[in-house]
C-alpha cells in the first residue's frame, strides 16, 4: 500500500492503482511490472510534500489490477479498461502506475467517455506517435487519435528528444505541439506560461513517462533530458484546470528511481490541492 494513502474509497479525492504489465512493449528490457509495487515501497521514504499539502484520509490505494494471466494485447486492454471503468468516478482523481507506456492506452478511452472535451500534457522522452499497425507502447497516440479519442490539438508533448522520421512528419502534419529538452532547458519560465494559458480552464490528463528526465530512470534513455525542476515549474504555474488524474510509467527500478517516482506521486497531489484552494 502507497505509505500515505490511509482513506476509504468512497470518502477519498485521490485514488491509487497499480497496472503492472509489459505486454505493450517491443524492447528487449522488461521490468516494467515492478513499477507499482517500487514506488508504493519507495513511498515510505518519501515524507510530508514540500510543495503543498496532503491528507492521507483523502488517498486511497485500490492495489493492482490483476494481470497475472493475460498475454494478449487486446485482451490486456480490455482488462485494464473493464477494470477501471468499474470503479471510475468522475468526483475523483485518479493516479496510475504503470508498466509500460502503453497502458495509457485503454486509460484515455474511459477518460474520453466521461469527460468528452479533455487535454493531455504528455511528458515523455519520445511522442509514441509511431503509425504501427497496433496500439503499443511507441504507437498508441497514434491509434488514439485515429480513433477520435484525442484530437491533435489537445495534445501537449514536453520533452521529446527521439523521434522517428515518420512521427517527426505526423506531428508536424496534425499541428502537434512540442518541446524538446533544449527548448524547456532554456525557456522554461515562458513554456511554463505559455501552457498554462494554453490549459486554462480545461479538463487535464497528465501522463509521465519517467525518461523524459535526464536521471537515467527510464527504460529507453536518451541522451539528452528535462529535470524534475522543470516539471514540477510547469505543474506549479497551472492555473483554473480541472485535473482528471495522472499516470506515471516506465520506471527503471532502483532505489534513487524509485525514491523520484514516488516523490513525483506526492508532490503533484500537494500541488493540485494547493491549487484547489486558491
Amino acid at each position: 500500500m502507497f505509505a500515505h494513502a490511509q482513506g476509504e474509497y468512497n470518502k477519498s479525492k485521490w485514488i491509487i492503482t497499480g497496472i503492472p504489465s509489459e505486454i505493450g512493449s517491443l524492447s528487449h528490457i522488461k521490468n516494467y511490472i515492478e513499477g507499482p509495487e517500487s514506488i508504493r515501497d519507495a513511498s515510505y521514504r518519501i515524507f510530508s510534500p514540500i510543495f503543498g499539502e496532503i491528507n492521507m484520509e483523502d488517498i486511497y490505494d485500490y492495489g493492482d489490477i490483476d494481470l497475472e494471466d493475460i498475454k494478449d494485447l487486446d485482451k490486456l486492454y480490455e482488462k485494464i479498461y473493464n477494470e477501471i471503468k468499474k470503479i471510475y468516478r468522475k468526483d475523483k482523481k485518479y493516479i496510475f502506475l504503470g508498466g509500460d507506456h502503453s497502458i495509457t492506452y485503454p486509460i484515455l478511452k474511459i477518460v474520453k467517455e466521461n469527460w468528452e472535451d479533455f487535454h493531455l500534457l504528455y511528458f515523455d522522452a519520445h511522442p509514441d506517435i509511431h503509425p504501427d499497425p497496433y496500439p503499443n507502447y511507441q504507437s498508441f497516440i497514434y491509434h488514439l487519435i485515429k480513433e477520435n479519442y484525442i484530437e491533435p490539438e489537445k495534445i501537449i508533448f514536453v520533452g521529446i528528444s527521439n523521434l522517428s522520421f515518420e512521427e517527426k512528419n505526423i506531428i508536424k502534419e496534425w499541428g502537434i505541439k512540442y518541446y524538446n529538452p533544449l527548448d524547456v532547458w532554456d525557456n522554461i519560465k515562458e513554456i511554463s506560461k505559455e501552457i498554462s494559458n494554453t490549459l486554462e480552464n480545461k479538463n487535464l490528463y497528465i501522463s509521465i513517462d519517467v525518461d523524459v528526465f535526464d536521471t537515467g530512470c527510464g527504460h529507453w534513455l536518451e541522451g539528452i533530458g528535462i529535470r524534475p525542476y522543470h516539471y514540477f515549474k510547469i505543474i506549479r504555474e497551472l492555473r483554473n484546470i480541472n485535473l482528471i488524474g495522472f499516470d506515471l510509467v516506465e520506471l527503471f527500478s532502483n532505489e534513487v528511481c524509485d525514491n523520484l517516482a514516488s516523490k513525483i506521486v506526492v508532490e503533484t497531489i500537494a500541488m493540485f490541492n494547493n491549487k484547489d484552494k486558491l
